[in-house]
């Protein structure tokens, strides 16, 4: 509903590594004076320059907020509600997706369960307004729309002790997933939010058929998947080869849907050697030339995108 941290970005003030100050943007609500440099240093992994002033824009609070968790019994049923909760017109705040394995892991971590235990898959909503029917009416709405489409029941997380709880296993996810297996792979391919359902289908066989745990859960409500590969105990010949099958395998899903490698990590290292799958030679051209352009020596971040 918010969108993502660089929407609220109006200003910077960053430093080349040639040491002059550069101030962009500010206050203004509208300015398309000169390039978009903001959006050029919010995407460039601190490979460009060093970040020191950001100028954010604010929202106040929305006076009203319920949260809601959805077992289903199935993967699939999850997946699909996805895009009917959207296509009601209700544009929750988040919509949140956790399946089964993912589930399992933190519930063990956390030593808690929710209800339903052995659901296929969860979501878990969040919704806000100016008012408390305004929203109560809303959650209701999405409430039958994922009633409709299979859900197993409805919870309604009113009373901050509740919602506590719940977020609590979505934040504590990715500390699960580390205490079972310290080196993993992870993921945060994103795909247009009407094929998040074929997404998350693709992953779900990708997951049948690999040689290790694939666990996947996030930002289904904005098509951004985090895909976590655990190594668990495979011997480091085995682990390498799975990981690069498994990650060839998941990023042509994603270009095949529409999407991309990254909605929040990032390229860094180990996603670059598969640059070429979504940016044409010219682009790669113009990185590397931009990347000249601000960094000549090379010094910031080494070796990261290109």
């Amino acid at each position: 509903k918010y969108g993502t941290t660089k929407d609220y970005v109006t200003g910077l003030e960053f430093v080349l590594p040639s040491g002059e100050v550069i101030r962009t943007g500010g206050k203004l609500r509208k300015n398309v004076t000169g390039y978009n440099l903001i959006g050029i240093m919010i995407a460039s992994e601190g490979t460009l320059g060093v970040i020191t002033e950001i100028t954010l824009k604010l929202l106040p609070l929305p006076a009203v907020r319920t949260d809601l968790l959805v077992p289903f019994e199935d993967f699939g049923q999850a997946a699909h509600t996805i895009n009917e909760v959207l296509k009601t017109g209700i544009t929750p705040v988040v919509i949140e997706f956790m399946e089964r394995r993912a589930l399992q892991i933190v519930e063990q971590y956390l030593d808690s369960r929710l209800p339903v235990p052995g659901a296929g898959a969860y979501l878990m909503l969040g919704l806000d307004g100016p008012d408390a029917e305004t929203v109560e009416a809303d959650y209701e709405r999405v409430g039958e729309v994922c009633l409709e489409n299979g859900a197993v029941d409805v919870f309604v997380a009113e009373t901050s002790d509740m919602k506590e709880r719940l977020w609590k296993t979505r934040r504590s996810q990715h500390d699960a997933l580390h205490h079972l297996s310290p080196e993993m792979e992870r993921e945060d391919v994103v795909v247009p939010v009407a094929r998040i359902e074929d997404l998350l289908r693709g992953v779900e066989k990708i997951r049948d058929n690999a040689r290790v745990e694939v666990v996947a859960f996030g930002h289904a409500g904005d098509g951004n998947v985090h895909v976590n590969i655990l190594r668990m105990d495979l011997d480091d010949k085995t682990w390498k080869a799975e990981r690069k099958r498994i990650l060839d395998e998941l990023f042509k899903l994603v270009i095949s849907l529409g999407g991309t490698l990254s909605g929040e990590h990032g390229i860094g290292l180990v996603k670059k050697e598969f640059m070429t799958l979504v940016a044409s030679q010219a682009e790669m051209e113009l990185y590397k030339r931009l990347k000249q352009a601000f960094d000549p020596a090379g010094i910031l971040n080494p070796g990261k995108i290109i």
